[in-house]
């Protein structure tokens, strides 16, 4: 029973813990939203606060794993890379060929995330990254999953 008690304390105090959304934000509103918008296997994205931890994570392990050309030159990175550096800067969006043979692409769209009508701001940064076959341009990621936040209540 004791070790019962300890493992549920232990438990409640890394939830404690685990990046949270800001109070108001549907997690699930949110999680669905993006996904219509822009999921798929081979979608990544994530949001981070001011200080750069990642406070909500979507898509698929692997892309969001993957180091991936950022399209502005230098060595390819994951997505939390560009994330971090992105924090309380203007937004951006580029799209680029990810291999030879220019059949692959990859797309991103990175910025703050957008303040709906009425409602306080955030803080927060978002990466959105998609990479294969059939990736949306950067732009198009941008405009998508940004209209998914101000639905999910940013």
């Amino acid at each position: 029973m004791r070790a019962l008690a300890g493992l549920i304390l232990a438990a409640s105090l890394l939830a404690g813990c685990a990046p949270k959304l800001p109070e108001g934000i549907d997690e699930t509103r949110l999680t669905e939203g993006v996904g219509r918008a822009i999921g798929s296997g081979s979608t990544c994205v994530m949001m981070a606060d001011a200080a750069g931890k990642v406070v909500w994570r979507a898509g698929g392990y692997i892309t969001c794993s993957r180091n991936l050309p950022t399209c502005a030159g230098g060595e390819p990175v994951i997505a939390e890379v560009v994330l971090k550096d992105a924090v309380g800067k203007p937004a951006r969006f580029a799209s680029c060929p990810t291999g030879t043979g220019g059949v692959n692409t990859v797309g991103w769209a990175i910025g703050p995330v957008p303040t709906g009508e009425g409602k306080p701001a955030r803080n927060l940064t978002y990466v959105a990254v998609m990479e294969g076959e059939r990736a949306l341009p950067g732009r198009e990621i941008q405009e998508r999953v940004e209209r998914a936040f101000i639905r999910a209540g940013f």
